[in-house]
């Protein structure tokens, strides 16, 4: 038997168990292994300690990996450097060595006793290109380390692609077609084309159709950037502004892998649970029974798509961008069941006022005013006003635009500023009967809500004015989230670096946690009445399962009248969920082995911005056995002093540049190429475009 283990960020994050096809005791096995550890890679050897000769497997970091539910064995999961790590797998297996080398460092002899057997490449992500796999196979077979019997799996990869309309519908029914010009990202999106927002907000247009393909077999010669024409098939009228790719891979015996979505995944085929990768384009009219002609290019790190005609005329280049929007905040401004349910309670609020005195309604973080339209175009025979607050200029503009496209512009007053520097008689003709707040986030508090109430109550609003949302109840239930045993293979060590210290967003999946709690509430505001102050609550959480204590998660019930609720709950069936998701939190300072009957002791506290809840381990000692810490931290705190330094590093670039306006103007040009080509640098995606919203928000 052979083990190989494939870790992430310098941590194990896979173990694959295989079974060779003749005797075990006959033969020497050996895996090799990639490590990634701070732009280092490590390569795990393992052997049987038999004299029949050795088989060598290269593997390569990747994406992927899965959880369990069985029972995890806390002991296993005390790892947080590779030296422990290495140190776990001696006790295993007879032979364990380490190397902490990049792929093109590797030399036969020296990092490698011979050539290797068998190459595992599983260093890909949504995309195919962004995790390095070309580049470290074209690494490798530059250095003359693989020979012609080397067998690599995957053996090679298909990549398939059609054209999409992605719609700017915010779920209520007005027009919002000027939301399209925030459709745009230097970087490629993940999208899963099964899940209920996708399904509502991308319209294929095109059958799919065959980009490519990638040889990636040792007596392949290596890959290199090159480019097609690509021709689609159009069997829907639409303005065609993104492109969604997939791909799929043989694994011979095993079968076949593929990223595609269900409608698409080809028979027999195991889907990867990366989604989809999506690539926006300038809009191009295509009617049904026509043709679509792109060009389709690929680096060694990326995929990358334009228009080749547009009404039979070749392509114009497209304008340059500005006003980058998230794909988080995309996804809140179209989310149709909060919208939804907003614009039900508003009206309710707006009838409940006499129709004899026009309302003026109050909107903080208008957005792209989805809800400012709502409230003008709800009574029309009155003369209701609304002054609309939003920070962001480019945000400000779309809803300008979308206001006039609904004809009522003129009943809306959009003033980009933080509603706390409003002044009374020049921005308000007197104060709002209504004030609507959709300064929400995951962790309800973040975005300022109470430090908005607190100003305006009162100084803005009239004495019986209603607040939407008038009350949040913050819940939350403790849940056991290890990895367990997948396949049979022991994968708590990797429970170690699950850690992070802020709330972490999450869509929470059931076979992804064991609820060991009842739902308890944490805190509850009264949007009416609630202050900014500290609030700290002491509460002693019921375990009605056995199992260890891993996080918390947290959501809210949105409370918008006495009749209108909405919740961030993980119950909540996913056509109806909400795209805050929910608040993962690690609870320090470790894990906690819990009995059923049991109490654990947790402080939850907040600062009107910020939560944060932690085991209080002085009282927790009093429990005995029925609550016990885990020995090991939660953390390698070396990652916590990188995080520290880099964002002590950034702040410092930023103010430094605002000091130089021509080194802004070089790094802003820097900052581009690094979101557009994120992994031929070795940057996350996310990161990327986090980064290049620096330079092209407000």
């Amino acid at each position: 038997m052979s083990t190989t283990v494939d870790t992430s960020s310098g941590s194990p994050c896979r173990v694959r168990m295989s079974l060779p096809g003749s005797d075990c005791s006959a033969q020497k096995w050996i895996r090799w292994s990639a490590l990634w550890s701070r732009r280092k890679w490590t390569k795990v050897e393992q052997s049987r300690q038999t004299p029949s000769k050795s088989r060598i497997t290269l593997g390569s970091c990747g994406a992927g990996g899965g959880g369990g539910r069985p029972p995890a064995r806390e002991d296993r999961a005390q790892r947080l450097t590779v030296k422990e790590v290495n140190e776990a797998l001696e006790s295993r297996c007879a032979k364990v060595r380490a190397l902490h080398r990049p792929f093109d460092e590797l030399r036969l002899h020296h990092e490698l006793e011979h050539k290797p057997d068998l190459l595992l490449l599983t260093n890909f992500d949504y995309t195919l290109l962004g995790s390095g796999i070309v580049t470290a196979l074209n690494s490798l077979k530059a250095e003359e380390l693989l020979r012609p019997g080397t067998a690599v799996l995957p053996p090679a990869a298909r990549v398939w692609a059609m054209a999409v309309q992605v719609l700017a519908d915010t779920g209520v029914p007005i027009d919002s077609s000027p939301a399209e010009k925030l459709l745009w990202s230097p970087t490629l999106r993940r999208v899963c084309l099964d899940e209920p927002h996708a399904r509502r907000t991308l319209r294929p247009l095109t059958r799919p159709a065959v980009v490519c393909g990638f040889d990636f077999r040792a007596t392949a010669p290596p890959i290199k950037p090159d480019k097609c024409a690509l021709e689609l098939s159009v069997v829907e009228d639409g303005r065609a502004n993104a492109v969604v790719f997939w791909f799929e891979m043989p694994l011979g015996a095993g079968g076949v892998v593929s990223s595609a979505p269900l409608a698409a995944l080809p028979a027999g085929a195991a889907q990867l649970g990366l989604g989809q990768a999506l690539q926006y384009l300038e809009p191009a009219p295509v009617r049904e029974g026509g043709r679509l002609l792109l060009h389709a290019s690929h680096s060694r790190t990326r995929f990358l798509f334009s228009h080749a005609e547009v009404d039979g005329r070749p392509a114009p280049l497209p304008p340059p961008r500005r006003g980058l929007v998230l794909q988080s905040q995309l996804q809140l401004l179209q989310d149709a069941n909060l919208n939804r349910t907003m614009a039900a309670a508003l009206r309710k609020a707006l009838f409940r006022l006499p129709a004899s005195k026009p309302a003026l309604v109050l909107h903080v973080n208008a957005g792209i005013g989805t809800q400012s339209v709502v409230a003008a175009q709800a009574r029309p025979d009155v003369a209701d006003y609304v002054v609309a607050c939003e920070k962001s200029s480019t945000l400000l503009e779309v809803a300008e635009q979308i206001a006039r496209s609904n004809s009522v512009g003129e009943r809306i007053s959009f003033l980009q500023k933080d509603c706390r520097n409003l002044k009374a008689h020049e921005d308000m003709p007197h104060k709002a009967d209504v004030l609507l707040l959709e300064c929400l986030d995951t962790a309800l508090l973040s975005e300022g809500i109470l430090h908005y109430l607190q100003h305006l109550r009162g100084s803005f609003t009239a004495e019986h004015a209603a607040i939407l949302p008038a009350a949040a109840v913050v819940k939350g239930m403790l849940v056991e989230m290890r990895s367990g045993e997948v396949h049979g293979v022991d994968m708590t060590m990797s429970d170690a670096y699950r850690w992070s210290k802020e709330m972490k967003p999450v869509h929470l999946k059931e076979e992804e946690y064991t609820q060991l709690t009842e739902v308890f509430d944490i805190f509850v505001f009264d949007f009416m009445s609630s202050a900014v102050e500290q609030q700290v609550e002491n509460l002693e959480i019921v375990i009605s399962r056995d199992g260890i204590v891993s996080a918390l998660v947290v959501w809210f019930d949105l409370i918008l009248d006495e009749d209108i609720v909405v919740s961030t709950s993980p119950f909540v069936p996913p056509e109806q969920a909400l795209s805050f998701g929910q608040g993962l939190v690690y609870l320090q300072p470790a894990e906690t082995r819990v009995r059923r009957g049991a109490t654990l002791p947790l402080l939850a506290a907040h600062n009107s911005l910020e939560m944060m809840f932690t085991i209080e381990e002085d009282k927790l000692t009093r429990k005995g056995a029925d609550c016990e810490l885990l020995p090991h931290t939660r953390f390698d705190p070396r990652w916590e002093g990188a995080r520290v330094n880099l964002d002590d590093q950034w702040k410092k670039i930023i103010q430094g540049l605002a000091a130089a306006p021509k080194d802004s103007a070089s790094l802003q040009e820097g900052v581009m190429r690094f979101a557009a080509q994120s992994a031929a640098f070795g940057i996350d995606t996310g990161v990327a475009e986090r980064c290049a919203l620096t330079f092209l928000s407000d």
